[in-house]
This record gives C-alpha cells, sequence and structure tokens, in this order.
C-alpha cells in the first residue's frame, strides 16, 4: 500500500535540490503534487521528471516571501476546491555570508524575508485548506544553525532557528485541527547552496569552508534521507508525532521506540535548553 496514495500534497521549493527529491519521493509514494517555486522553466523540468502512473500534477511560479502572491495561490487552489492533506515547505536561502558587521543589512531582511516569513505565509494561508483535509500535515525545513551556532551565516541561521519555533507553536495552536506540524534537519546535503559558500571564501570561515569542499567531495549526505523522512511525517505512520525538531540523517525516526517517544516526550527534539548540562534543576 502506498503511503500518500490519494494525497494532495504542497511542496515549496520543489523544482529542484531537496525539494525535488521531497517531491520525487512523494509521487512515488502515490501523492498528486502541487510544486512551488520562482521559476517557471526549473517548475515544468520538475513536473516532466515526476509525472507517471496519470497523477495530476501542478505548479504555480511564486515568491513565498510575498505574502500577497502566497494569499493569490490559496485563493487559486481553493477555486479549485483542493483539499491540501499536505505542505512541505523547502523553499529557501543562505543570504549574506560573512561577520555581522560587514554583510548588508538588506540581505539579511532578505534572507529572513524568504525563508522565515515565507514559511509562515505558505502555513497561514493554506491551514484552511488543510483543515479539510481528514488529517492535515505540515513539514517545515529547517537545519544549519537551528541546533547550534553557525557563524559568519547569522541570517540564515536565525531564520531557520524560527522556523523551529514557529514549527512548536503551530503544532499547539492546530492541535485542535487534527494538523501535525513538524520541522525536519535535513543534514549536509549537497546542492546549489554550498557554492555560494565556496564564492564567498574566507568570508564564510575556515573551517566550514574546509568542512564544506570534504563534503562535497564525498558526496554528502543523500537527499533521499529527508525525502525518506518527509513523507515518514506526511503520511499515517506517524499520527500524533507534532512539533518536534527531527534530523534526518541522525535521529533514528525509523525505529518505533523513538517515534513513540516522540509523541509522548514534549521535551524531546524540540528548541530546549540543555538540561543537567547548562541548566540545572533546583533540588527539592
Amino acid at each position: 500500500m502506498l503511503l500518500l496514495e490519494g494525497k494532495r500534497i504542497v511542496v515549496t521549493g520543489g523544482s529542484m535540490g531537496i525539494g525535488l527529491a521531497v517531491a520525487q519521493r512523494c509521487a512515488k509514494e502515490g501523492a498528486s503534487l502541487t510544486l512551488i517555486a520562482r521559476h517557471q522553466g526549473d517548475l515544468k523540468n520538475a513536473i516532466s521528471t515526476i509525472r507517471h502512473n496519470g497523477q495530476n500534477h501542478t505548479y504555480y511560479c511564486v515568491d513565498v516571501g510575498e505574502s500577497g502572491q502566497v494569499k493569490e495561490l490559496a485563493t487559486a487552489l481553493g477555486a479549485k476546491h483542493v483539499c491540501v492533506d499536505g505542505l512541505v515547505n523547502c523553499a529557501g536561502i543562505y543570504g549574506p555570508i560573512g561577520k555581522l558587521d560587514e554583510i548588508d543589512p538588506v540581505d539579511f531582511a532578505n534572507t529572513i524575508r524568504i525563508n522565515l516569513l515565507g514559511t509562515f505565509y505558505m502555513c497561514h494561508y493554506l491551514v484552511p485548506l488543510l483543515r479539510k483535509s481528514a488529517k492535515g500535515k505540515i513539514v517545515n525545513y529547517s537545519g544549519g544553525g537551528a541546533a547550534g551556532p553557525f557563524p559568519n551565516y547569522s541570517a540564515y541561521s536565525v531564520s531557520k532557528t524560527g522556523i523551529v519555533r514557529l514549527t512548536e507553536n503551530m503544532a499547539i495552536e492546530l492541535k485542535e485541527y487534527g494538523i501535525d506540524v513538524n520541522a525536519v534537519a535535513p543534514g549536509f546535503v549537497v546542492t546549489r547552496l554550498h557554492q555560494e559558500t565556496i564564492k564567498a571564501g574566507k568570508k564564510a570561515g575556515e573551517e566550514f569552508l574546509k568542512k564544506t569542499l570534504e563534503q562535497i567531495d564525498k558526496g554528502g549526505v543523500s537527499a533521499d534521507i529527508a525525502a525518506n523522512l518527509t513523507v515518514f511525517l506526511l503520511s499515517g505512520q506517524s499520527d500524533g508525532i507534532t512539533g518536534k525538531f527531527i534530523s534526518a540523517p541522525w535521529d533514528s525516526w525509523e525505529d518505533a521506540d523513538f517515534a513513540n517517544r516522540l509523541k509522548v516526550d514534549e521535551d524531546l527534539a524540540t528548541l530546549r535548553r540543555i538540561d543537567e548540562k547548562f541548566f540545572l534543576r533546583k533540588k527539592a
């Protein structure tokens, strides 16, 4: 049985990279897709690579960081009486690279606009469509800098940390509608973003520049790992897991015991201070 048979899944950043890998995996599991990106040519190419078995895939050219465009998208989907079963927010950019006092504030703000506000706008305007589903699912993409400092990439890391907290808040707010909301850290997947690190050179920091070159040489983490986790979180297999920040390559999310812990332990896989290490509980 296909995990996403009959489901309509919306994927932002779905024309290339991790977003495309997610779209391909969802299609293989029976989903009909709506891909969102800024460039029509890339979207057409993406649709052609995932179209099979008569599935009805569509696309829209949208800048997710523009509230008006996302609102128009939601209106268009609503006019077609589309029930959205899952939303995956993959769209994102690295933004300015360098020390805080050396980067362009306009570029910093633009990164927040696309990464964080783009995720918010998509969720804000599509939740009414998700509420029509028997079990709505939202998967937001976080990553580098959300679980620890990411110097010289402040705009990116701040936006990705904000996505984790936004995910936790939405999980609580949308619980009454039966919508599960989670965030995924895909690991070091080799994408076009890393060419920006190479271009930035020493501004990226010698240690991260070296790590980037090494990871590119080794092939990095497969995008399929994050895609598989995303399908799991979109499927009925993950019902009850919500408000979590899960690492695709490092967490044992395929293990039934770990998945159950995600359901019952409210502090596991969340944005918290580290108890008993940096934060000591007072003795009774």
